[in-house]
């Protein structure tokens, strides 16, 4: 047997047993856990939509990728990154709070930046990047957000972060170890769920040696149980689920190759395995795409043009994803005579317990921006498309 066979089948076993190692593959319940709605709450007929801004002013020049998410005390947490400009030494991730509807957004305030992640995880670190946001029972929140040591966002891992006051305070940062060779190009965007056994389904994608999307099962304290093959090839990244039945999961996906288009994959069995990604009649100038929704509707935000992130948009499907109408421009402007053409993207959605829909994304990079609508607005727009 030569060196070279002898010394790729010791890294092949070397590999699998870091896996072995790495991966607590326990016996794991696929049940999702689905967002219930508050069905029982009394829904307004009068439509109810209004737009603002989280940040009026934003702390940072530059602001970007955010998150939203319903506590359990029915107030809604933002958080994003800002800075100079993306990947700079200043970058820092940030909330707000939105303690009861109507109230305004609190003053953003600074939750981690690269020094506080650093002395936790005890290396270099170079830059922040995306954060998602899970909340659990008695205030607790989940943050998973996106470092890099060193290269580009193609060698970045993921970290999470705990709090048990509602997101006023976070504990100390731990590193998810997502892959049994060295741990590289791991990123989060979308929106995690629990499963019954409240692990947590964690949407992520690969930019590194290929651009593809997994789904981890991970836990509270930061252990990485198994990991599924959500896509594959060079195309689809930034996953984003739809929980559509007790075991049925739509993600909706960014597509890098060109095509022009949303793609997505479905999942009969909580997430264990998923049909091949396929295009969608919508549009998508590679960029972000979020969902929500339920069985009954699906709830879609993505920029509705062949090359630029404007406008931003919405569409809705009744059918578990198996058509889309687009049912309104959330936001556009004319593209400007220099060609510096304005932004609208990274949407994130979500609908809280009591039906309501709520929408963050980066304005112009300059702002984060927030739209809440109840379902009375979408159903009379999904009319108006009939």
């Amino acid at each position: 047997m030569s060196e070279t066979v002898k010394t790729f089948l010791f890294l092949s076993a070397l590999l699998v047993l870091g896996a072995y190692i790495i991966f607590d593959q326990r016996s794991l319940s696929w049940d999702p856990l689905q967002r219930t709605v508050e069905t029982t709450a009394v829904q307004s007929s009068a439509v109810e939509y209004s737009p603002g801004f989280v940040t009026n002013p934003s702390p940072t020049r530059s602001v970007h990728a955010p998150a939203v998410s319903e506590l359990s005390d029915g107030s809604l947490m933002t958080v994003w990154y800002g800075g100079e400009r993306e990947g700079a030494k200043d970058v820092a991730l940030y909330a707000s709070f939105l303690p009861a509807p109507g109230a305004g957004w609190t003053v953003p305030v600074k939750v981690l930046d690269r020094q506080r992640v650093a002395d936790d995880l005890g290396r270099h670190i170079r830059k922040l990047g995306n954060a998602v946001l899970l909340s659990g029972q008695d205030q607790e929140v989940l943050m998973f957000f996106v470092t890099t040591s060193i290269g580009g966002w193609s060698t970045s891992s993921i970290n999470m972060t705990r709090s048990t006051d509602g997101g006023k305070s976070w504990g100390r940062v731990k590193n998810l170890v997502s892959s049994p060779f060295l741990n590289l190009s791991t990123l989060v965007k979308g929106q995690p769920f629990y499963y019954q056994d409240r692990t947590i389904g964690l949407p992520v994608y690969h930019e590194l040696a290929g651009k593809f999307s997994e789904l981890l099962r991970v836990d509270k304290n930061g252990a990485v149980h198994d990991k599924v093959r959500l896509t594959y090839g060079r195309d689809d990244i930034q996953p984003d689920i739809a929980i559509t039945g007790d075991h049925s999961l739509l993600a909706v996906l960014r597509d890098t190759s060109g095509t022009g288009k949303i793609f997505q994959a479905g999942s009969d069995n909580g997430g264990l395995s998923w049909t091949a990604a396929r295009p969608t009649a919508l549009p998508n100038p590679n960029s972000a795409v979020a969902v929500t929704g339920n069985e009954n509707h699906l709830v879609l935000a993505y920029n509705d043009a062949d090359a630029h992130r404007n406008p931003l948009s919405l569409a809705i499907s009744a059918d578990k994803g198996a058509s889309w109408k687009k049912i309104a421009d959330v936001e556009a402007s004319a593209m400007r005579p220099d060609n510096n053409k304005d932004e609208f993207s990274y949407p994130y959605i979500i609908q809280s317990r009591d039906g309501n829909y709520h929408l963050v994304y980066t304005w112009k990079r300059e702002q984060i921006a927030y739209l809440t609508f109840n379902p009375a607005w979408l159903n009379k727009q999904y009319e108006n498309q009939q």
